[in-house]
């Protein structure tokens, strides 16, 4: 068997491989893995706590005041008074007010009690109207919610309520 001197002389070494590409490819799905972990639980902790906020507000809400409910089944202390609207329009306007508060501020605990509502605009020609919600949250924190309430038909309104800037 004849050898190739241009190829290979008898007595040296292979070369090595070299696993510096490997390394690095390891190293970034490593990175990636953490990253991801990291996201998942940021987002699981996010909604932990968007949870617990929920809860506090549905434990007040079943909580009944003494004088009955109001019609939709909500105790009659768990809705605001004041305002322009009926018992049904007001609850709806109240769970909607919630419902904007609660994601920009997840430990509000609403309070309807010490919730206060003043007519911003009069009912125009349609029969709209736009009340101003300050909405307590417990421990001196306030947020102002503008609720627009437009006839929908048949005596109902159609509620929007928007976290004021």
């Amino acid at each position: 068997m004849q050898m190739d001197s241009s190829n290979m002389q008898a007595g040296t070494p292979a070369p090595k491989k070299n696993n510096t590409t490997l390394i690095i490819v390891v190293v970034v799905v490593v990175v990636l893995l953490c990253c991801c972990l990291i996201a998942a639980g940021a987002f699981a902790y996010s909604r932990y706590a968007a949870g617990k906020a929920l809860s506090n507000i549905n434990s007040q809400m079943a909580t009944s005041v003494p004088g009955g409910s109001v019609p939709g089944g909500l105790p009659s202390g768990s809705v605001p008074t004041g305002g322009k609207g009926d018992d049904v329009t007001r609850a709806e306007a109240w769970t909607s007010a919630i419902a904007a508060v609660v994601p920009t501020n997840p430990t509000c605990v609403p309070d309807a009690t010490k919730t206060t509502i003043d007519v911003t605009k009069q009912p125009d020609s349609s029969g709209a109207w736009q009340e101003r919600w300050t909405v307590d949250c417990g421990g001196g924190t306030t947020v102002p919610v503008n609720i627009t309430f437009t006839p929908a038909g048949a005596g109902l309104f159609t509620v929007k309520a928007t976290v004021a800037k």
